[in-house]
Order: structure tokens, then C-alpha cells, then sequence
């Protein structure tokens, strides 16, 4: 039987991992497309990998709070299932603002 300590414990790896593998990402994206741009300004393939680069950096928070719903409702922990919740609304809301206003 797995106890609270040890399934939180086991949330934390899983989205450090997350995180880790969603920022190396961006950063090889981002990296690829800089070196892409710097030998060929015009290049499409640097545009779309610095922009992949950046959609990346941004989802990949708003994946972490999905991904702890999930887990948080497999623990039936209902107030952080909530709080989450929440949090996500929030993040959504700010990123859709922002993409309006840019």
C-alpha cells in the first residue's frame, strides 16, 4: 500500500522529469533556431523553431498543472484537485490575453 508521503513524492519525480524534458526541448528548439537564423537570416526552418522553441517553454507549465490534476484526482485529494484547477484557469487565461494583446 503506497502512503500520501510516497505518492507525492512519486508526483514530484514525474514532473520533474516533465519539466526537464519539456525545457530541454525548448532549449535545443531555441538553439537550433538561433544557429538556423545566424547562417541564414531568411531561413522558414529558424522561424519555426525559434517559435517552436517558445510555444514549448510556455506549455510546458500549463502541462505540469495538468498532469498534477490528474494526479491529484487519482489521490482523491479534492481541495488541491480544486486549487489546480484554478491555477490552470489562471495560467490559461493570462496566455490567452497575452496572445490577443501581442
Amino acid at each position: 500500500m503506497t502512503t500520501p508521503t510516497d505518492a507525492l513524492l512519486g508526483l514530484e519525480q514525474r514532473l520533474g522529469r516533465l519539466f526537464v524534458i519539456g525545457l530541454s526541448l525548448s532549449a535545443m528548439a531555441l538553439a537550433g533556431g538561433l544557429i538556423a537564423y545566424l547562417l541564414a537570416p531568411e531561413a522558414r526552418v529558424a522561424l519555426l523553431l525559434l517559435n517552436g522553441g517558445l510555444a514549448d517553454s510556455d506549455a510546458t507549465p500549463l502541462l505540469r498543472v495538468m498532469v498534477s490534476i490528474v494526479e491529484y484526482a487519482r489521490m482523491r485529494d479534492w481541495f488541491f484537485v480544486l486549487t489546480t484547477i484554478a491555477v490552470l484557469v489562471e495560467l490559461t487565461v493570462t496566455m490567452l490575453y497575452a496572445l490577443t494583446r501581442g
